[in-house]
């Protein structure tokens, strides 16, 4: 197992050096978060812990995030990587998805192939560097951004900070356990002094009057509850806060969620009223994905933290945990299936696009 991985990390690489990759989207990162997510959380609890299941989507998101970094190395090589994936100060936030991506695709990978772990530890030391460049690039945009007073053009990819530095403590409690207890601190207590100032930022940006719902409200904005949500994960797997506050985490996530939501049903309505259904709710794009990684979030957060909850019997918040696992896992589940549908038919039509052109 050891050798076929190594065999695929050196392919992806020689792929980005020899074949022009399909270029992708900076947030197409997100992907990877979504389908690794969902082998930690849905779907252990349909299929079980260490099923055949968990680790096929596990595999999966490997091999997705394989095919990505041959993509972004790929873009280094024909020199297009600044064009499309730094230019931009809002756009190049979204680079955070690469590390959160990593790192959640290795979490899934040690727990479902635990024989790879001299590879993964490796590869986990790597995207720490790599989240030490992206705190870097987003040092540049936040810099960027006030100077060219791009504001205006804010919205939860600023969160990205949050969640890759919690999905990096996740990933190294994994692989080193809770010795390093120190480093997890400080990784969590970092993201959250970056998610003050996110939210500030976002409260700020939406105060203003010269925005609507129906176009300006976009998909990413659901990290104002994931980001919440790795938090509490992030301290409960490493025990950096009592159990008490780790509670009040998770009903600060959960009504924040409850809110984004509920703005996302009515977004949802206006861009059918105004767009209709294929163009208003049915278009792929790969922010989409960072709903379902976020979902998914919040759903392992509720199923990890069991002990974090009132341990009577009857309690409201028990009844409500248990209905969210048992219900939310179906939701997920679906929203995922309509994701990769959409994603399917993006592709065909793509390929049908680039063989007219070539004709």
């Amino acid at each position: 197992m050891l050798i076929a991985f190594s065999a695929a990390l050196l392919l992806a690489a020689l792929l980005s050096l020899t074949v022009r990759m399909p270029a992708v989207k900076t947030a197409s990162g997100a992907s990877v978060m979504a389908f690794a997510i969902a082998t930690q959380g849905v779907v252990v609890h349909f299929a079980g812990k260490g099923s055949t299941a968990a680790s096929a989507f596990s595999a999966f998101a490997l091999l997705l995030w394989l095919f990505l970094l041959a993509a972004y190395l790929g873009s280094v090589r024909d020199g297009s990587f600044k064009k499309r994936h730094w230019d931009d100060p809002v756009g190049r936030l979204a680079i955070g998805t690469w590390v959160a991506g990593t790192a959640s695709a290795l979490t899934a990978a040690h727990l479902n192939f635990p024989q790879l772990h001299p590879a993964l530890v490796v590869l986990g030391i790597l995207n720490v560097g790599l989240l030490i460049f992206y705190l870097f690039a987003a040092s540049l945009s936040a810099g960027e951004i006030a100077g060219r007073k791009l504001q205006g053009k804010l919205h939860g990819v600023i969160l990205l900070t949050t969640v890759a530095l919690q999905s990096v403590a996740l990933l190294l409690h994994e692989l080193f356990g809770a010795k390093e207890y120190m480093i997890y601190r400080v990784l969590i207590l970092l993201g959250i002094l970056f998610y003050v100032a996110g939210f500030a930022l976002l409260v700020l940006r939406y105060r203003r009057r010269d925005w609507s719902l129906t176009d300006d409200w976009p998909e990413t904005n659901c990290i104002l509850y994931g980001a919440v949500a790795i938090t509490g994960a992030a301290a409960l797997k490493s025990s950096v806060f009592p159990d008490g506050v780790l509670l009040g985490m998770w009903i600060f996530a959960l009504l924040l969620l409850l809110l984004v939501e509920s703005m996302e049903i009515v977004r949802g309505v206006q861009r059918i009223r105004k767009y209709g259904w294929g163009r208003g709710i049915g278009v792929y794009a790969p922010a989409q994905w960072s709903r379902l990684f976020t979902l998914g979030m919040f759903y392992f957060f509720t199923q990890q933290g069991e002990r974090i909850f009132p341990g009577e019997a009857g309690s409201a918040l028990r009844e409500l945990r248990q209905w969210i696992l048992n219900g939310g896992a179906w939701v997920i589940a679906v929203l995922l299936a309509a994701e990769v549908v959409l994603w399917m038919i993006r592709v065909l039509k793509k390929g049908s696009s680039d063989r007219a052109h070539s004709s």
